[in-house]
């Protein structure tokens, strides 16, 4: 190769990442750069805290190589309790170590980054400033958390804004995955000259399955579907179910499907049967994945969220390669991506407007165009199309 033909060389700092204790979190980061990994060279660290117990290694480097995504998972003992200046010190410390002795362990020989990307900030965007000042690699930064949004309000303190300000101002780009996020970043004075829009990758087993399930005949039974973390203050699920209550008083001829686990399944559950919403209506699958998560949302006539707040789940992205219209709150980011023409809104917390809606879909008096939704999404969250907007965002931190 000419070195001017040479891949570029990234790293990715994530905050989240799926890991040993959990597969789920940051599902979003390890497509976005298993998608840049198409065009360049990819390492990825994450680091991850482990209560005190003596059984715990200080630390523990799992590595493995994936989908051209050369990935550290660093796994330290935080500082048992004690004084807290000492204990928090002695924590912080721990996880910079941590990141480094990842960063090691994914670079080749001699291998030089040529750009940083932070996923999630502040502590790694810490970082990353640390090695544009000291070894001259500029570095860009995705955000994905809901802590800016309005109705969050867990972007405080004095320190921790000034810090992320100067990370932010220091970052060639910053990307964000709605333009909600970014108007909330940039009301707390979080600037930067160049502000962009990512989309989430849908992974490549959704467009196989689209495939595979192009031809299935529609039914006068309709299969509608939730899928979530099961955060009721977040998801407002126990919302979602009074209002399958009411539609099971009214009409039998449809299905709920609830695809997913955490904190709140069991109270959802015991609400579920509080509510007599009767069996052979709802079902509760559990956590599913891969094949068998894009199976179940396929065979769903559309995706229904009901949430108090989001940022831009990837659900709806995946539910759009597949062909199923949505039906969600309108908070967030969500507005930028459904419309009529795919979905309906509805106000947050409005039972009685998601009600009519579902009413209305299942009467029949709304109805969507399949290959319309599979087009538009199949051109916007591939994950080669991803990776090419990732590569121009890498070229332009070099210029």
């Amino acid at each position: 190769m000419k070195p001017s033909d040479r891949p570029l060389h990234i790293l990715n700092l994530a905050r989240w990442y799926p890991n040993r204790y959990d597969p789920m979190p940051g599902l979003f980061i390890q497509r976005h750069a298993e998608a840049a990994a198409r065009f360049a060279e990819v390492a990825l660290v994450y680091t991850h805290g482990v209560e005190a117990e003596a059984s715990v290694p200080l630390y523990e480097i799992d590595y493995e190589e994936k989908a051209g995504v050369r990935a550290a998972r660093v796994y330290y003992r935080l500082p048992k309790a004690g004084i807290p200046l000492i204990s928090s010190g002695l924590k912080i410390a721990r996880f910079f170590i941590a990141n480094f002795k990842g960063i090691r362990r994914v670079r080749y020989p001699d291998e030089k980054f040529n750009v940083i990307h932070v996923h999630v900030l502040t502590r790694l965007g810490v970082l990353a400033l640390f090695y544009k000042w000291f070894h001259g690699v500029p570095y860009v930064i995705t955000e994905h958390w809901t802590r800016y949004l309005d109705l969050k309000e867990d972007f405080t303190g004095f320190f921790r804004k000034q810090l992320t300000r100067m990370v932010v101002r220091q970052a060639t780009i910053v990307s964000t995955v709605s333009n909600d996020l970014t108007r909330a970043m940039k009301n707390h004075k979080l600037f930067t000259p160049d502000y962009r829009v990512i989309y989430n990758v849908v992974d490549t087993v959704f467009f196989e399955v689209a495939e595979e399930t192009a031809s299935v005949p529609e039914s006068k039974w309709k299969e509608l579907v939730h899928v979530s973390c099961f955060t009721d203050a977040h998801k407002n699920i126990s919302g979602l179910l009074r209002v399958i209550k009411k539609l099971s008083e009214n009409r039998s001829d449809f299905h709920f499907t609830l695809v997913g686990e955490g904190e709140d399944l069991r109270k959802i559950k015991n609400y579920a049967r509080t509510l007599a919403i009767p069996k052979k209506i709802l079902t509760f699958t559990g956590l599913l994945e891969g094949k068998a998560l894009a199976e179940t949302m396929a065979r769903a006539d559309a995706l229904v969220i009901f949430s108090n707040y989001e940022n831009m789940p990837v659900v709806i992205n995946e539910s759009f390669v597949l062909g199923v219209p949505v039906f969600s709150t309108d908070v967030g980011g969500i507005a930028e991506m459904v419309n009529d023409t795919n979905g309906r809104l509805v106000p947050k917390g409005d039972e009685a407007a998601l009600f009519d809606v579902l009413n209305d879909f299942l009467e029949q008096k709304i109805s969507f165009k399949k290959e319309h939704l599979q087009q538009q999404a199949w051109q916007t969250f591939s994950p080669g199309v991803v990776g090419k907007v990732l590569m121009d965002i890498y070229e332009k931190a070099l210029v």
